[in-house]
């Protein structure tokens, strides 16, 4: 549906209940949010990244490797740009601080699902009423899938990190900025430089002379990353090169690969074969998703499809990556909704038996969530799980997986 169908659809008497219906469902998601805050702020986490945060800041600030110092047995694991990001949280308290950050969360996750809504789409793209709706509804209830509430526990910011992945890829094609904030998105967190890969694979990597609608993003995207990365070694050099020089090549440094919490294909087969290090398997796995993931993702914005070239690029992203926490998989919520809107949408044009069982595959993904199956799992011993514990430590990258096969099959369907 278009934007001006949609400008005519809601305007004059229709315009009241569409308000309505975005205060009442607005008032719900605060609602909600405020009770999800409520179990992370009384949760034994106790909000340990967000100390972590803080202490790589203030290594920062007092001139120390930003590596060296321990929260417990955590340390800072980010590249040495999160550090300085992080500087502003630690003057002020510790309990601000944890109050400014979950805020900030709450606030995104609507503005994420609104966001994918928005993308550009012949088919999931509602008009922005509508995805106004759409996102705050489905955000009353995605907030508490395991990863939004895992990330609020913690005191993550991967909410805000994809936030800014969604703004990005919303940007129109011809923003000479476009690109930018998924550079310094990387520069925070490595996961979100699927991204720039992405820009690269469908050609925004040059603005064509007097052309609307080419992008250089892919390379702004790369000259926000090297700012990052410079002004790092600037104010940060020992850190800088403590980091680029072979210490984010190794998972090592983060945790152990085959804990339960790492839902990315490598912790996945470590625990699968019991051994933390599966070694050259994982790396030919690991291209081949890569590389049929960002492909599939490349023709689908080829179609005209970003939303669903984002998911993609998000999934494959995930997978791939030696550590992707449970919480990392905020950044594949946003297939859930987009999902259901093309189902809904093309339900008169595939056979019944399709989009009931899609129907369910989505209703399934979104109970396995709120069960938070991936974390009924012992906490030790990750190396020897039975079947079942085995499957549910896996049962984020099983999704994933599932997900790209059926975008293959879509794909190969639509060849033919």
């Amino acid at each position: 549906m278009g934007d001006g169908a949609d400008a005519a659809g809601t305007g004059g008497t229709r315009g009241h209940p569409v308000i309505w219906a975005a205060v009442a469902l607005g008032a719900a998601y605060l609602g909600s949010a405020a009770l999800c805050c409520s179990y992370a702020a009384a949760s034994r986490a106790n909000f340990v990244d967000l100390h972590v945060y803080r202490m790589g800041a203030s290594a920062a600030l007092h001139g120390i490797d930003v590596y060296q110092p321990r929260y417990y047995w955590l340390s800072f694991t980010y590249p040495p740009f999160a550090a300085l990001v992080f500087v502003p949280g630690t003057v002020i308290p510790f309990s601000l601080a944890a109050a400014v950050l979950t805020a900030g969360s709450v606030l995104a996750l609507p503005v994420i699902l609104y966001l994918a809504l928005r993308l550009p789409s012949p088919v999931t793209r509602l008009a922005p009423r509508q995805a106004i709706i759409a996102a705050l509804g489905t955000a009353a209830v995605a907030i508490w899938l395991e990863p939004v509430r895992t990330a609020l526990t913690y005191g993550q910011i991967d909410l805000w990190i994809d936030a800014a992945v969604l703004f990005d890829l919303r940007q129109e094609e011809d923003s000479r900025w476009k690109g930018a904030a998924i550079g310094v998105a990387a520069g925070i967190k490595l996961t979100p430089a699927i991204f720039a890969v992405y820009l690269l694979v469908t050609r925004r990597y040059r603005a064509a002379a007097g052309g609307p609608g080419k992008s250089n993003a892919a390379a702004v995207a790369a000259a926000a990353f090297a700012a990052t990365v410079l002004l790092a070694f600037l104010v940060l050099p020992a850190s800088s090169a403590h980091y680029w020089g072979g210490m984010f090549l190794s998972p090592d440094h983060i945790a152990q690969v085959q804990d339960v919490e790492n839902q990315s294909l490598l912790g996945a087969m470590a625990r699968t074969f019991g051994t933390a290090h599966p070694g050259s398997a994982w790396l030919v796995m690991a291209a081949l998703i890569a590389v049929t993931g960002l492909l599939l993702a490349g023709r689908a914005y080829g179609r005209g499809d970003e939303a669903t070239g984002f998911a993609l690029c998000a999934v494959t992203g995930l997978l791939i990556s030696p550590i992707s926490w449970s919480h990392h998989w905020v950044l594949a919520i946003p297939a859930l909704p987009l999902a259901a809107v093309a189902l809904y949408r093309g339900r008169d044009r595939r056979p019944l038996a399709l989009t009931v069982l899609g129907t369910a595959a989505v209703a399934g993904l979104a109970a396995i969530g709120w069960a938070r199956l991936a974390r009924s799992v012992p906490s030790t011993g990750w190396l020897h799980l039975g079947t079942k514990a085995l499957v549910y430590s896996e049962i984020y990258v099983l999704a994933g997986l599932a997900v790209i096969v059926v975008a293959m099959g879509a794909a190969l369907t639509t060849r033919r």
